[in-house]
């Protein structure tokens, strides 16, 4: 299916706030925690950590939820719509101060994480898992998400950009850093609020709104459940709830027998943690290895978006020659290469921090744009063997790979600070504590990057193999006997 140019536009436009929300916390939070909020490194650590750990719960379910909902607006974008604002506003209160005792601000900080991920993973779920509905066709996934990561870009830019171009004017107008941070954040948190709202709305999506016959069936089951827990007691509900969990992880065991599924979530494991630590170090790298200004800042984190769009054509171009799964070997490959070889020569200008920051911004775009289209094709192989949709399913089991690697990674930095020494009251800091910095920023992602082309290496879906699938999935939908054989060796 060819998609409306405007259906582009807008779920690209909706990809905004989905980057905007990952970098602004993964970039600035862990920062803030330790220079703005006076949270020790270790601390702040654990935070990040926990709440990591909160989003794979809510991400258990999300998925799933989407999956089973009918409405008259569809599966996915009503859970886009409603949460524009809890998401907007929860962003904005994260970056408050308040003068209360250190012990108070670390329980204020850990209670609003878990808030934002309560919220992040209801709406960004769905909304990933709509790409996968909007298009089955091989090419029109990988132009689809093109557009999505141009919008992550915008996205990466006004989380990124904005708080340091605004940090300083604020403070330079006279604020004090924490008013600062929390007026710079409450701005980028109004475009969130713009991207997660209009975006969808603009979108028509197929309405899935169940029929009388469908609902009246649909009740009779709801009242049997509810009768039988009420006839259990509490240990009717609970046995009905850990059944409807035994459920849940057997659909995600069912998923990880997919040797594509297997692969493609140890690669998002790997290169989450090598974001997350990349993310979350950059501020500490440019801030005390270099000593630069935030507008050198701002500079240099607009580097990364925009040789990540420059090269969306690139990507767009050789899909005509090469598969997505060539394409991020490719790309992946560069980005670690180079991020190796400046370890040695060393990021120690301008020039050379933007040559590095380009290098790194199309290993991002390469993750970005191709794993989603990957996860797609994934989907279609699953419905093959299963007979069931589970794009929810598939894309909460990704994402919850991808949330205990980002938790894991800055945890890991956060105590790699602790433990080399890093001050925070300090405006020097030790050698020590420099070199671990500089490790974090070179070194330590790049090793991880790698291990993740080496998954995707074994990840066995090429566009020759999944245009097979398609043929036997139609033929399995029109009710014909589909032949699974010729899919041994991808399944």
């Amino acid at each position: 299916m060819v998609l409306k140019l405007k259906t582009k536009i807008a779920y690209g436009f909706t990809a905004i706030a989905d980057h905007a929300l990952h970098d602004l916390y993964v970039t600035f939070f862990l920062f803030f925690m330790t220079t703005a909020a006076g949270i020790s490194p270790a601390a702040a650590g654990v935070i990040v950590a926990l709440g990591s750990v909160w989003e794979c719960i809510i991400t258990l379910f999300a998925g799933r939820i989407s999956d089973k909902t009918h409405s008259k607006m569809g599966k996915r974008k009503p859970f886009i719509v409603f949460l524009a604002f809890p998401m907007a506003l929860t962003s904005s209160l994260m970056f408050a101060v308040f003068n209360i005792p250190v012990a108070a601000r670390v329980v204020y900080y850990l209670i609003i994480t878990m808030l934002y991920w309560t919220l992040f993973p209801m709406f960004y779920i769905p909304f990933v898992a709509w790409g996968a509905e909007l298009t089955e066709d091989y090419d029109e996934r990988t132009s689809l998400r093109s557009y999505a990561f141009v919008g992550n870009m915008l996205g990466l830019c006004i989380s990124t950009i904005f708080p340091t171009v605004l940090l300083d004017f604020l403070i330079g107008k006279g604020l004090n850093q924490a008013h600062a941070w929390h007026g710079s954040v409450s701005i980028v948190s109004a475009f969130i609020f713009i991207s997660l709202f209009f975006g969808p709305m603009t979108i028509k999506a197929e309405s899935n709104a169940l029929t009388p016959e469908e609902k009246a069936k649909l009740k009779r089951r709801r009242k049997e459940r509810k009768n039988g827990a009420e006839a259990g007691g509490k240990s009717g509900r609970a046995a009905s709830a850990f059944l409807s969990l035994k459920s849940l992880f057997a659909h995600f065991a069912s998923i990880m027998k997919l040797k594509a599924a297997r692969y493609l979530i140890f690669a998002s494991i790997l290169f989450a943690s090598a974001n997350s630590i990349f993310a979350s170090d950059k501020m500490y790298y440019f801030t005390y290895n270099m000593g630069i200004s935030g507008i050198r800042i701002t500079v240099l984190f607009a580097i990364v978006a925009a040789a990540g769009v420059v090269f969306v054509p690139v990507v767009n171009f050789s899909k005509k020659y090469f598969d997505k799964r060539t394409q991020f070997i490719a790309g992946m490959s560069l980005c670690a290469a180079v991020m190796i070889l400046f370890r040695f020569i060393g990021v120690d200008s301008m020039l050379s921090a933007c040559l590095f920051m380009t290098a790194f911004g199309i290993g991002s775009m390469c993750y970005w744009q191709l794993m989603p289209g990957m996860i797609y094709d994934v989907c279609g192989l699953d419905e093959l063997k299963s007979g069931e949709q589970r794009q929810g399913t598939i894309v909460s089991l990704q994402s919850i790979a991808e949330s205990i690697a980002d938790g894991l990674g800055v945890l890991v930095l956060g105590f790699i600070l602790e433990f080399a020494g890093f001050d925070d009251a300090a405006s020097v800091q030790s050698e020590n504590a420099l070199s671990w910095v500089e490790n974090c920023f070179t070194l330590v992602p790049a090793f991880l990057m790698i291990l993740a082309v080496i998954m995707v290496i074994k990840y066995p879906i090429t566009k020759k193999n999944y245009g097979e699938v398609l043929s036997a999935l139609e033929k399995k939908r029109n009710g014909e006997e589909a032949d699974l054989t010729p899919f041994e060796d991808i399944v």
